[in-house]
């Protein structure tokens, strides 16, 4: 009787204990799930989108498999991925640790793993990494205004590009103070010659009903604000 409790506490403390799936960790998921273009050694390479959106079509959780493309929500889409990702958890050298299929398709874990995937994707953009070559040509700092509102009928994606266009435009208000760090001044460019187009593409593509299309882009805003929130928080911490 003793034994059976202590079970029905580990069950109700977390269903993984019960159900004997494990759960990696960013590191495991980010070796598992690069892309097969990223080097092995580089530790922020960009995460597949088709093995992410696989695990979300086998997640069985109704708001992990919405908007996914038929590429990975068909029933051919899904055993086709699948095969994909079988061979990658039977390579050693992605999965050392020996995860299962189950262990990834988990909904916890594949939240993780979209929340990685959208971070990995901006991550060039941030900390100390290097600035791409057409962002270091000389010229003057853009000025950067900000939508009043958020575009119509976008929900949380629509979100997410007003609060990213709101950071640039603090982002252009500060590279333009004389002294202002190199990375603010290239990153205001960056936003300058990037948000302008988002809106427009995303207000299309709602229009015509590509709702799919709509969340990437907010998904890409989001990284983005993120990044620019990080350099708003350096440049204070030097002044």
């Amino acid at each position: 009787m003793k034994k059976i409790l202590l079970v029905a506490i580990a069950c109700a403390i977390g269903a993984s204990a019960c159900s004997g799936t494990r759960e990696p960790t960013d590191a495991q998921l980010g070796t598992l799930l690069r892309s097969e273009r990223a080097d092995p050694a580089d530790a922020k390479a960009v995460l597949d989108s088709p093995a992410v959106e696989c695990l979300r079509a086998w997640s069985g959780d109704a708001e992990l498999q919405k908007n996914l493309p038929i590429r990975s929500s068909s029933e051919n889409g899904r055993a086709s991925c699948r095969s994909k990702l079988d061979g990658w958890i039977a390579d050693a050298a992605r999965n050392p640790d020996k995860f299962t299929f189950a262990d990834l398709s988990a909904p916890k874990t594949v939240k993780r793993a979209v929340q990685l995937l959208a971070s990995s994707s901006v991550a060039a953009l941030g900390d100390n990494a290097p600035v791409p070559k057409a962002l270091t040509k000389a010229a003057a700092v853009p000025t950067y205004s900000a939508p009043a509102t958020a575009p119509a009928g976008l929900g949380a994606a629509g979100a997410k590009l007003q609060e990213a266009e709101s950071l640039c435009q603090q982002i252009a208000q500060k590279a333009a103070v004389p002294g202002a760090s190199p990375r603010l001044t290239q990153f205001a460019k960056f936003c300058s010659g990037n948000l302008g187009g988002t809106r427009t593409k995303m207000e299309r593509f709602a229009q015509s009903g590509n709702s799919e299309a709509v969340d990437a882009l907010g998904v890409q805003a989001e990284g983005l604000a993120g990044t620019a929130r990080k350099l708003l928080a350096e440049s204070a911490g030097g002044n």
